[in-house]
Parts: structure tokens; C-alpha cells; sequence
């Protein structure tokens, strides 16, 4: 019996072999696939850890926001674009530092509704905002920038191990609150896994990115710099290229110039951590 040991050995090891090598070469070509009959939400966790400087005093925060955003897929053409309508179904803010702990329920923003035209691999084709609410400062641009945020995806197949990158930049205009965002980030397919019991492909990222606007609030002009860092990680259902989860770590400088009663710069950092889930009805 031990005389065929080596041979027995052999074919596992031919087996395993093969398997490995189908297993890395197994492609996946990403991209969206939104249902029409489908409602989506993605509920965010996001908090920032804030420390400013001003007037030679530091003063360090904590903002949590917590939101839920409604996505209704209402055209889907034959090459993939599609058409969202978005809205935002809950959103409270807690702002904490030394001298107050309040949390904030913006509800005119609750339910404002926004039109994004995306391309099969993520791409912002055109936004529009169907529902305005006034607001000023910095709270207008977020306001008026939508929550939903999609992964790019490289337009060929990929497997296990390749990598690609992405570019964009994302401007949003309101009420003269003008700001620019712009990322690089770059991608790698790390691989398939199970989790909750289905298959989904891990992928992890990495960038940079700018930061630039300007503006009034409360009668005073204020501009904008700052850049930073992000990773993160999100898991991806590989029949509707739907991300399921995402958790990611943005690490930011800024300086804000102010004008007007006072005239005062404010260097800040920020640290971001985000948390992402979807859930498909």
C-alpha cells in the first residue's frame, strides 16, 4: 500500500494544481446592474474627528451623522446607464466638544430629491437637484451634494490580484456655495469570499484626494484648501457589481481663510471613518 503513496500524492497535488489555476483565472467584469422593480438604501455611519486652531487656541470635536438615502432606479438603458432618483429618508448629526454635546435633525433635507444619470461602471454622467432647500455655508454644498457615491470600475475583465485606477472630480454650485472635490483612487480585486452566505469579491482601495471651495456664511467669505488620504475596503455582489458593505478612512488637512467681521485662518485636520451598508427591497 505505501508503493502508491507517491502516486496518490502526485494526483492530489495535480488536482490541487488545477484547481489553483482555474480558481486564479476565474475573470470578472464589473459592472452596475440596477433592477427597476428594486428599492435600494444605503444607511451611513460616518464619523469625523476634528482638530482646529484658532486664534492660537486648538479646539478638538466630534461630528457623528448617521443616514439613511432611498435610491429608486427609474430608467435602465440597454448599455447600462442608468437613471436614480435619491432622496434622504433619515439623517441626524451629533456635534461634541468640551463645551456642548447636541445633536442636530436637519429635516429639511429629508426627503429633497436628487436625479443622477451613472454609467454602467459608475461614472457621473449628469445630476440634478429636483428639490432645493435653502441653506448657507458649508451646509448648502452638502446639502445639495448627493449621498450616493459609486465605486468606478476598470471596463475590462479582471481576476484575483489585478489592479486599475480611477479619477474624478465632482463640483457642486449652491447658492454661491462653490466647491471641488477630486479623487484618485487606486483599486485591487483581492478576491471571492462567502459572507452572510453568498459569494461576494473583496476589494480594497486606496487615494488621494483635493479639496477646494468658497463661499459665505453668516457674512463672512470663507475659502477653502485642504487634501488627504483614504482606504478602505468594500465587498461586492459579483451579479449586480452592488457594493454590500464598505468601510473606509479618510485622513484630511485643510486651511480655511475667513473675511469679513474677523479675518482668521483656520488650519484643520479630520479624521473620517465611514461605515456602509445596502439594503435591496
Amino acid at each position: 500500500m505505501h508503493r502508491h503513496t507517491p502516486l496518490l500524492l502526485s494526483a492530489i497535488c495535480l488536482c490541487l494544481g488545477a484547481f489553483q489555476t482555474s480558481s486564479a483565472q476565474e475573470q470578472y467584469n464589473l459592472s452596475y446592474r440596477f433592477a427597476k422593480d428594486k428599492t435600494y438604501r444605503v444607511i451611513d455611519t460616518i464619523k469625523v474627528e476634528s482638530n482646529q486652531e484658532i486664534m492660537g487656541r486648538e479646539s478638538n470635536s466630534t461630528s457623528t451623522v448617521v443616514a439613511t438615502t432611498k435610491i429608486q432606479p427609474t430608467e435602465v438603458a440597454d448599455n447600462g446607464t442608468t437613471t436614480l432618483v435619491s432622496s434622504i429618508e433619515s439623517l441626524s448629526m451629533r456635534f461634541q466638544n468640551t463645551q456642548i454635546d447636541t445633536t442636530i435633525v436637519p429635516r429639511e433635507l429629508v426627503g429633497q430629491r436628487t436625479r443622477l444619470t451613472v454609467s454602467k461602471l459608475g461614472q457621473t454622467i449628469k445630476r440634478e437637484v429636483l428639490d432645493t432647500v435653502k441653506l448657507s455655508g458649508l451646509a448648502a454644498t452638502t446639502g445639495q451634494r448627493e449621498l450616493v457615491r459609486l465605486h468606478i470600475y476598470p471596463g475590462h475583465p479582471v481576476k484575483a490580484g489585478e489592479k486599475w485606477t480611477a479619477s474624478r472630480m465632482d463640483t457642486s454650485d449652491a447658492g454661491g456655495n462653490y466647491s471641488v472635490v477630486g479623487t484618485t483612487i487606486d483599486y485591487t480585486l483581492v478576491g471571492k469570499e462567502k459572507r452572510h452566505g453568498r459569494d461576494q469579491l473583496r476589494i480594497t482601495f486606496s487615494g488621494k484626494l483635493t479639496l477646494s471651495g468658497k463661499g459665505n456664511t453668516m457674512g463672512n467669505d470663507y475659502v477653502v484648501e485642504g487634501s488627504g488620504k483614504m482606504t478602505g475596503t468594500t465587498f461586492v455582489n459579483p451579479q449586480t457589481g452592488l457594493s454590500e458593505a464598505d468601510d473606509s478612512k479618510t485622513d484630511m488637512d485643510l486651511s480655511v481663510a475667513v473675511t469679513g467681521q474677523q479675518n482668521l485662518t483656520i488650519p484643520t485636520t479630520q479624521s473620517i471613518v465611514t461605515h456602509r451598508k445596502l439594503v435591496v427591497e
